[in-house]
């Protein structure tokens, strides 16, 4: 199994892509964004790819837009999350959510154009999906 890189240069679009991404947000991560909670858990959550101004910019899945905000306060409901908002005071990524026996993932790490990632980038990722 490859091992992920917030470094990955794998998918020469989303590259690009977020090479742009980085000139015109300097505070956004725009690298790839790991996964969120710990390895082997049972419930494993996957999304498409990294949200523009959410998991693009804060570098935690579902994290700073409105799936995040229903993600995250269901996880809570249910006892799958210690805190209902994933972000801080400052819009961060929370520091204090912990996950509860699941993880939260992308099938794409990286930003896609229009978030629509290619059919060659979503296989790229696959060996990461985990």
């Amino acid at each position: 199994m490859k091992k992920f890189s917030t470094n990955c240069r794998d998918c020469p679009r989303l590259a690009a892509f977020l090479n742009e991404v980085r000139l015109a947000q300097p505070t956004y991560l725009a690298k790839p964004v790991p996964s969120f909670g710990t390895a082997g858990s049972p419930l494993l959550i996957v999304g498409l790819a990294p949200g523009m101004h959410g998991a693009n910019r804060t570098g935690r899945p579902f994290s700073g837009d409105y799936a995040g905000d229903l993600l995250y306060s269901t996880l809570h409901k249910f006892g799958l999350a210690t805190a209902s908002e994933p972000l801080d005071a400052n819009r961060n990524a929370n520091p204090a959510l912990e996950l509860k026996g699941c993880r939260i993932t992308n099938a794409v790490r990286c930003l896609p154009p229009q978030n629509k990632p290619l059919p060659d980038e979503i296989r790229q990722c696959n060996a990461y999906l985990a």
